[in-house]
């Protein structure tokens, strides 16, 4: 019976010591999660000739049996909100969003801090010049990193319509009157081209500046086969290197794109 104590005791001290080892794993090693995702709700900014996020209750209620029951309809347009593209947004023969598998929305999260430029230029563009000095200061882009511009304008004043998008109006005739930074035709060719990057990211609603109707970025990006996040969240939050950015984007048959959980590990 004592010897059964004693194993007993060494079992429950080894159990407690690969709990505490673990935990302290964890602490080390998977870091504080940043959650980098705005809510859907009525204020979500979409384009302003796309339709805007709906929630419709179902039903809200008790039921005839006495148990709380309750359940929503939504209905939205792809790309608005935190969301992702892929390259069938506007590449012919390019990938659907179910198509593209869970490890490729992962990787290094790098971040080019320009808000003082776009302070004073609200279609401000980054520059393969931009990406360089990061470079210079930080070191080469790794492989599989996603490139985050960092505007300062969503992080900001999302979900504030007028400054976000530069007008608070809706329908085509609010496409004029468009308004924001985002990445420059060469930089995206350079990122895609000379650093073998998952995709781009930035603050604002779209990955070609608010003035643009030719959309290079977009064709560049999907063209290439990689992928693109908008309006992301919290990138005051972000360290310029070191975190991990993870994508969950809503699997959606034939999808151009789709709303997106969007954070990051930051060890």
């Amino acid at each position: 019976m004592k010897m059964k104590k004693i194993f007993i005791a060494a079992v429950f001290i080894a159990v407690m010591m690969t709990m505490t080892s673990w935990t302290g794993y964890a602490a080390g090693h998977i870091g504080h999660i940043l959650d980098m995702t705005y809510a859907y709700d009525e204020n979500t900014i979409y384009w302003p000739n796309a339709t805007p996020f709906k929630l419709t209750p179902e039903f809200h209620g008790m039921t005839e049996k006495g148990y709380w029951y309750a359940a929503n309809f939504y209905a939205a347009s792809e790309h608005g909100g935190t969301h992702a593209d892929v390259p069938l947004h506007f590449a012919k023969n390019g990938r659907t969003i179910d198509q593209v598998p869970l490890e490729e929305w992962i990787g290094p999260a790098i971040k080019i801090d320009v808000r003082q430029q776009c302070a004073s230029d609200r279609n401000y563009l980054l520059s393969v010049e931009d990406i360089k000095k990061w470079e210079k200061k930080y070191g080469r882009i790794p492989a599989g990193a996603w490139v985050i511009m960092y505007t300062g304008i969503g992080t900001q004043f999302y979900p504030d319509r007028k400054s976000v998008l530069g007008t608070d109006k809706k329908g085509l005739p609010a496409l004029p009157e468009l308004s924001f930074p985002a990445f420059s035709r060469e930089s995206a060719e350079f990122l895609t081209k000379q650093r073998n990057i998952k995709g781009i990211a930035l603050d604002t609603p779209s990955i070609d500046y608010g003035k643009s109707t030719e959309f290079w970025v977009h064709r560049v990006i999907c063209g290439a086969d990689k992928l693109a996040l908008e309006n992301i969240a919290n990138l005051d939050k972000l360290p310029v290197k070191g975190a991990t950015l993870y994508v969950i984007p809503m699997s959606i048959k034939g999808g151009t794109g789709a709303p997106a959980r969007v954070f990051a590990i930051i060890r």
